[in-house]
């Protein structure tokens, strides 16, 4: 399917066809578009869809706090994750000693126990265990070069001639801006991206310690395009921070108590919408 918009989805989607989450990124994002400009239509939209590659990996369907259920933390994620801890975009405000049990997860050092109590102060409940998890893939894309370059072909595979806009959600902004920095979307598959933005919403690459692992330096580099991300400050994921780069414009958007990190609710936001219609 050749499409003028292509989204590269996040984690959890395991459960999902790629028919039935294009379509519920198409619907939402009608939704931004019309509440940015009434009479405006979405003209083509795909989306990049790699959700299969982690059920392989793991050998499991699941979602949140499923996928990794009863799979202690290896001694690598416990140090990304203590590395993650001391980047404080979330401060340990000394919730005291936890049990790992009030968390429903695997055994866990208390430290990072009580560092997800604080995500779920902050945030609120259950935050901490859903910020684990999209963590814990974060991790196998920035470790798992098998995985990664699996994911990274399909989303090549995706962009054609008609692609003018791409859009990355929560772990798909973290392969989007690898594959910018690679060269994989000037190269791409023998078409080139000839798009002139990006856009990014509920990004983990605000976070230090996944911008490292990556590989392409600290700091947020600059990708030759207009840079537009939107972050909800109620998103654990981005720990409720803007992402600081060259040419990069954040936007901050409510999306609401319920899911505040799921990709229809920022693709429904009239700032996406806008983008989409300047697309279309």
């Amino acid at each position: 399917m050749s499409a003028e918009i292509l989204g590269i989805h996040g984690i959890g989607q395991e459960r999902k066809s790629q028919e039935s989450l294009r379509e519920s990124w198409k619907n939402a994002a009608q939704e931004g578009i019309s509440a940015s400009h009434e009479n405006a239509k979405l003209r083509s939209m795909d989306v990049a869809f790699y959700a299969p590659l982690f059920r392989k990996a793991t050998g499991r369907l699941g979602g949140a706090g499923e996928i990794f259920d009863g799979i202690p933390l290896s001694a690598g994620e416990r140090i990304f994750l203590e590395e993650i801890l001391e980047d404080g975009l979330i401060i340990d405000t000394g919730t005291g000693d936890v049990q790992t049990q009030v968390l429903g997860l695997t055994a866990i050092p208390s430290h990072i126990s009580r560092f997800l109590v604080t995500v779920d102060r902050k945030f609120g409940r259950n935050a901490g265990k859903y910020l684990l998890y999209i963590l814990r893939q974060v991790y196998r894309y920035l470790t798992d070069e098998d995985l990664a370059s699996a994911i990274r072909q399909k989303v090549t595979e995706s962009i054609s001639t008609s692609t003018r806009l791409i859009l990355g959600h929560s772990l798909g902004s973290v392969v989007l801006y690898d594959m910018i920095l690679r060269g994989d979307l000037s190269r791409g598959n023998g078409s080139g991206y000839q798009g002139t933005s990006i856009v990014t919403f509920g990004s983990p690459l605000t976070w230090p310690t996944v911008r490292r692992m990556l590989g392409h330096g600290l700091d947020i580099q600059d990708v030759g395009c207009e840079w537009h991300n939107l972050f909800d400050p109620l998103d654990a994921v981005t720990g409720g921070a803007e992402l600081i780069g060259p040419r990069t414009i954040n936007v901050s958007v409510k999306n609401g108590l319920g899911d505040p990190h799921a990709a229809v609710n920022y693709l429904r936001h009239p700032a996406i919408g806008n983008l989409l219609r300047c697309t279309t």
